[in-house]
């Protein structure tokens, strides 16, 4: 047996206030979750994972502008490197691990140089 819910349909009154009402509670959600992202940036807990997503950044922006600078689309230096274009777009996106060696390759096809500084 089926039963279907009958809904009201909403007019546009109706759809008005509630649009208002989620707008309204927008700035409220906004500052929660700036204030919780900043409280967990900031625990010295989490500093160790901070650091490793910051450096995971900065690896996948260094690459993009890279392969940008050398004017290749993600599918022209995946074919280059003998991979998938969503490989290079993980990369990019700092999704995926890689090893020195792949950055290597990557560094080369860009006629770049890998140089890693401890500081």
């Amino acid at each position: 047996m089926n039963k279907k819910i009958m809904r009201k349909q909403k007019t546009s009154k109706d759809l008005t206030a509630e649009i208002n009402a989620l707008s309204g509670n927008i700035d409220k959600v906004y500052a929660g979750q700036s204030a919780e992202r900043k409280a967990f940036l900031n625990a010295p807990a989490n500093a160790g994972v901070v650091s490793q997503a910051k450096l995971s950044i900065s690896i996948a922006e260094t690459l993009y502008k890279a392969r940008k600078a050398c004017n290749l689309t993600q599918a022209e230096l995946a074919a280059k490197l003998h991979t998938k274009q969503t490989y290079i777009a993980q990369v990019e996106k700092g999704k995926r691990n890689i090893t020195i060696e792949t950055l290597e390759r990557i560094a080369a096809v860009c006629g770049k140089h890998v140089c890693i500084q401890l500081r």
